[in-house]
Order: C-alpha cells, then structure tokens, then sequence
C-alpha cells in the first residue's frame, strides 16, 4: 500500500515538499480541470496550486460542474487564456494596457481543452490571450502532436512571467523536480 505525503498529496517516495516555494502570483489563477485529468499523477494543475498560494482548481465535464466558478468569474477583470480565435498575443502592449486581476486555464489535452470551451459558453465572454513567442515546453512525461505545446503549470508560469513580470522559476522547478522523481514507464516520455 502507497503512504502519500499529507503536505504534497504525492508519494513519500516522490514527495516534493523539498521543491515548493509557495508564492502569491499578482493575479488569482483559476484553472478549470477535464475530470478525466483529476487522477493522473502527471498533471500539473496540482503544482501550481502547491507553487501558487492564489490558484484553484475546478474539475468537472458539464456546466453544471463548473457552475460554483462561472458566478465567481468577473467578466470585467478576468481573461482566458486559450488560443482561440478571438485571442490576442499575451506579448502585446494590449494585455499590459489592462491587466487582469484573474487569469483562466483549461487543463487536459487539446480535445478535453476544446469539449470544456464548448461546454462553457461563458469562457467566450471573457478576453482571450494567446502565446506568439512560448518558450519551448520541458515537460518531457506527458505526448502531444501539437507543437509548442506547454504543460498547464508552463502556461501559467508563461502568463505570469510575461503578462506581469512576475519570477516564475520557482514553479518551473517545481514541475522539473516532479519529472526528475517520476517513476512511471520510459515509453511516456517525450
């Protein structure tokens, strides 16, 4: 029987309090989890709530699983991130000229990203922001046929990095100290 970490949520054998170095982010992160995702021990959604002490995570597949949040989420203060077609580049002075105090995410695999967008008409009211000059993705244990694909937690650190100057090394370390405990088969790595 595997004994889980209480602080963490991860194995004791991968725990990974050593790496966290929780953090106030200069705006709430809200990221909206495909429920086929809340069990894999290789999300990230999970890091950032450890790396970020104003992030939550909502899980779920329907609008009704997302209705506690959509009442939460102010249209006038809040964006999506998510490159859609009414996105914006995150690198222009457009997102500087008015900040976000809430930032939104989807996590799952494109396909998953794409049904919850759908499911939430609400997610189109709000500013949409885009990555032109994403860094590569480090995240080498999870597959995608997409490129420049970045992780959820890459994403964020992206958005918070670059929309607000904000010093997202410590969550990239974060996500890099999970990979180096990783113990799952080579075959899912990139």
């Amino acid at each position: 029987m595997r004994v889980y970490c209480k602080t963490c949520g991860y194995p004791q054998t991968t725990c990974l309090c050593a790496h966290i170095d929780s953090r106030e982010a200069p705006a709430s992160v809200l990221i909206l989890q495909h429920h086929r995702e809340v069990g894999h021990a290789k999300n990230t959604a999970r890091l950032i709530t450890l790396g970020l002490s104003n992030a939550t995570v909502a899980a779920g597949k329907t609008r009704e699983d997302f209705s506690h949040v959509e009442s939460k989420v102010d249209v006038q203060s809040s964006a999506l991130i998510y490159p859609g077609e009414k996105s914006q580049p995150i690198e222009s002075a457009a997102f500087t000229s008015n900040v976000p105090k809430t930032l939104v995410f989807i996590d799952g695999s494109w396909r998953q990203a794409f049904a919850l967008y759908s499911q939430l008409p609400w997610l189109s009211a709000l500013p949409q922001w885009c990555f032109n000059h994403a860094p590569d993705s480090n995240y080498t244990i999870r597959h995608t046929s997409q490129p420049k694909s970045l992780s959820t937690l890459e994403a964020v650190a992206y958005s918070l990095k670059t929309g607000y100057g904000f010093d997202s090394d410590p969550l990239l370390a974060l996500q890099t100290a999970m990979q180096n405990s990783w113990q799952g088969p080579a075959h899912h790595r990139r």
